[in-house]
């Protein structure tokens, strides 16, 4: 019967894996990632300030004014896209026991929703604040959202459909027996009431993303919406995997492996005005910006 059971269990499995293929492959029309081509070389890729070895988050405003965070001070820098060059920085502050002080903390993720700019921590925290001129300090207004460090927080992006904030989350709190789940879950914020949506969005099963490429474990550390499509893209620096997930439905587009010679240590992602997909990877000595192109086909 362990035989038996056994052999039922790897055909099960192997017509499980062809089916999701199938499943994957059919979908990717839907979508852009297949767009980027991830096996050539990046378009360009800049090196950044040492300032931004651990460099966290990418975001770009409406007039295509790109920013970056590392994952400790809460410091927002302003770059040149092409160079990498830092054209400003700012610090948000808030107040403290001591008087008004810049924020240290475990930063994941930033996102721009028109002139407002959002920081988020790995235990959910957000940090609203205004853009600032160089060197200067802006506060901040600080929300809760309850997530906790359960789900540990890494992506932040808006969604100006919902008109809200979706926080992609590494790992879930809820578990089915003695082990947590695989399902990794993506939170709506509400920037009209201000508040987090209990339920989450959508699901991605972290299973079956990594599964479909034939690598173990996914959990997002950021995720970007396309401007063209609106679906998102989930990005993991452990598996160096990028996932698709439609929008509406929250169902598995694409998924596709980045080049390790390049992307170290995915931790950002952002899509520019002109569909250029920008990663940012931390590394030993400093960060970088690989930059692709959206292609024809």
């Amino acid at each position: 019967m362990k035989k038996n059971g056994s052999r039922i269990y790897t055909v099960y499995t192997l017509v499980a894996a062809m089916i999701l293929s199938a499943t994957v492959a059919f979908s990717a029309d839907r979508g852009l990632l297949s767009r980027y081509h991830f096996a050539d070389k990046p378009e360009y890729r800049i090196k950044l300030p040492s300032s931004l070895r651990e460099i966290s988050g990418l975001a770009v405003s409406e007039a295509g004014k790109l920013f970056a965070h590392d994952d400790e001070v809460s410091t927002v820098f302003l770059l040149e896209p092409r160079s990498g060059r830092v054209l400003k920085k700012f610090h948000v502050i808030t107040a403290r026991w001591y008087g008004n002080g810049r924020i240290e903390d475990d930063f994941e993720d930033i996102a721009i929703a028109g002139n407002r700019f959002f920081l988020v921590t790995s235990s959910g925290t957000l940090y609203e604040f205004r853009e600032g001129k160089n060197e200067e300090k802006v506060q901040a207004v600080v929300y809760k959202t309850g997530l906790g460090t359960s789900y540990e927080v890494e992506g932040l992006c808006y969604d100006p459909v919902t008109d809200a904030l979706l926080l992609s989350c590494k790992k879930s709190a809820e578990k089915k027996g003695f082990r947590k789940t695989d399902e990794r879950p993506v939170f709506s914020f509400s920037l009209t009431s201000m508040t987090l949506r209990k339920s989450p969005r959508f699901y991605v099963d972290a299973r079956t993303v990594a599964a479909s490429v034939g690598k173990k474990g996914f959990k997002p550390s950021a995720i970007a919406r396309h401007p063209v499509s609106g679906t998102f893209f989930l990005l993991s620096a452990e598996s160096r995997l990028i996932a698709e997930i439609d929008a509406g439905t929250g169902f598995l587009l694409n998924v596709i492996a980045l080049p390790a010679a390049y992307h170290p240590q995915p931790e950002g992602m952002v899509v520019m005005p002109d569909n250029t997909l920008l990663i940012s990877s931390e590394d030993i000595l400093q960060g970088t910006v690989s930059a692709y192109s959206m292609r024809l086909k």
